[in-house]
């Protein structure tokens, strides 16, 4: 018996001594950076239709997931928990749903986050317009602002019943 909970032994302490150094993907900062504010809100403008079409899609594939089809309006994202899935829905609806919007405000981080010096040009709408460098300046502040300023995304996970983990989407991986 004694070389079973050796081995057993043996092999916790090397699955925890064992370290999982994934080499960490470099972010690509000159994809996001932009050369004024005009072409700095285009982009962001470019996110928003995508995260139209990409919602309107998913509605549409995951139509029981959601009470209603209505179209998600974008330019108040603090609507965004009267769109969410269903508590009941099951677990990849859920994963895909976060994936997608993790997606998303992952992006809007990253534009806004390599081009701080064009922020005060840039509107956001339903969102504060002052401050947003300091709300794009790191990824625990945009996390922040993303939950409670900008979007009701915390109250959309509540409502389904299942975290989307978005501080660990903004890191990079």
């Amino acid at each position: 018996m004694k070389p079973i909970y050796a081995s057993v032994l043996l092999c916790t302490v090397l699955t925890a001594c064992t370290q999982d150094d994934k080499p960490q993907a470099e972010i690509d900062t000159a994809a996001y950076r932009v050369q004024n504010t005009q072409d700095l809100q285009h982009k962001i403008d470019r996110l928003n239709v995508q995260l139209t079409m990409d919602f309107q899609n998913f509605k549409k594939t995951e139509s029981l997931a959601f009470s209603d089809q209505a179209v998600l309006d974008v330019n108040n994202l603090k609507t965004l928990h009267l769109h969410a899935v269903s508590s009941t829905s099951l677990k990849p609806t859920k994963e895909a749903y976060c994936k997608m919007m993790n997606s998303y405000f992952n992006e809007l981080y990253r534009l806004g986050h390599f081009n701080l010096n064009l922020l005060d040009g840039v509107v956001l709408d339903g969102a504060a317009q002052k401050g947003l460098k300091q709300k794009f300046a790191t990824a625990d502040a945009f996390y922040a602002f993303a939950l409670s300023d900008y979007s009701s995304y915390k109250q959309a996970q509540q409502i389904m019943g299942f975290g989307c983990n978005l501080r660990e989407a903004l890191t990079p991986k």
